[in-house]
């Protein structure tokens, strides 16, 4: 697959605690702020494929709003009813940019 990393915006375009919605290689997204630490994953829940980013950011993790699964932001770990963890994408901040890195599909 190839690989690749993509600059989605400046550090001051997200504000802490948000939730946005990006696409990165044709892939759907969230890029998520918290804590001044940027987390990205699949903008598709693993239980029910329900969009992400209407969902709540909770202390280290990302609820959906369907069915209440959450998502831990470090590990991609789930809480019932997921049981599939969810793929992050790493994240990187240099010279105030935000990059994600992404494998394409």
């Amino acid at each position: 697959m190839p690989q690749g990393r993509i600059a989605v915006g400046r550090v001051e375009d997200f504000t802490e605690g948000s939730i946005t919605p990006l696409t990165v290689a044709e892939q759907e997204v969230v890029l998520i702020r918290q804590h001044d630490t940027f987390y990205a994953m699949p903008d598709r829940c693993t239980h029910a494929n329900f969009p992400l980013h209407d969902g709540e950011l909770l202390p280290g993790v990302l609820k959906c709003i369907r069915h209440g699964a959450t998502f831990d932001l470090v590990s991609g770990r789930p809480t019932l009813p997921a049981v599939k963890k969810i793929r992050l994408y790493d994240t990187q901040v240099e010279d105030g940019t935000v990059y994600i890195s992404y494998q394409e599909t």
